[in-house]
């Protein structure tokens, strides 16, 4: 006996047909699109809503270059610290020098050069970008007890001596900048101030 191919009856065929379409529907379900039983909505991306106006970028200021530790000192300075075996260190939250954690306080740079396991250390505040004769900086400096000597160089203002070690720390200022120095004969060792 020979299989003939019979037609498939109607109602199979039926049934065939509509479960490839409800596999479809199932699948276009899927896809992530609305519903048909959901409405449109009216977001800023669709083409009916107005569309943004874009906010133009501020172009940065340039501000003063940036200064680091090895820029407060001369080259000879830094490389004879480098001989003497002292190294950059924390400067921590305060210099325990009151002016100078005051323009510490003001966004000045703050250096402290120092021998590991030892007391010999130095430290340099520096604080830039700002017009001294008009500041508040001059009443600070004489309320602290600095006066001008130009001692060791010119713009040098001496404070009171140090309880501990007897030596006073100076600060040089120029027109736009101060620059504290906890040891004077360091002072001599600032670079130029741009």
């Amino acid at each position: 006996m020979t299989t003939a191919s019979r037609p498939m009856p109607t109602v199979r065929r039926t049934l065939l047909v509509a479960l490839l379409l409800s596999g479809g529907a199932a699948l276009t379900g899927c896809s992530g699109g609305p519903s048909a039983s959901t409405p449109p909505s009216t977001d800023a991306a669709s083409p009916s809503a107005t569309p943004a106006t874009a906010t133009p970028i501020a172009e940065p200021t340039p501000g003063p270059p940036a200064v680091a530790c090895d820029d407060v000192l001369t080259d000879e300075a830094i490389a004879q610290l480098q001989a003497d075996g002292l190294e950059l260190v924390d400067v921590g939250q305060s210099t325990f020098y009151p002016i100078a954690d005051d323009l510490m306080a003001a966004g000045g740079l703050a250096c402290k050069w120092g021998r590991p396991s030892s007391d010999a250390n130095f430290t340099v505040v520096q604080l830039t970008g700002i017009d001294v004769a008009t500041s508040e900086w001059p009443a600070a400096l004489a309320a602290e007890g600095y006066v001008l000597t130009d001692d060791p160089v010119p713009g040098t203002h001496s404070g009171p001596e140090d309880p501990g070690t007897g030596v006073p720390s100076v600060v040089v200022v120029t027109d736009d900048s101060l620059t504290f120095v906890s040891t004077p004969m360091q002072a001599s060792d600032l670079a130029v101030v741009n």
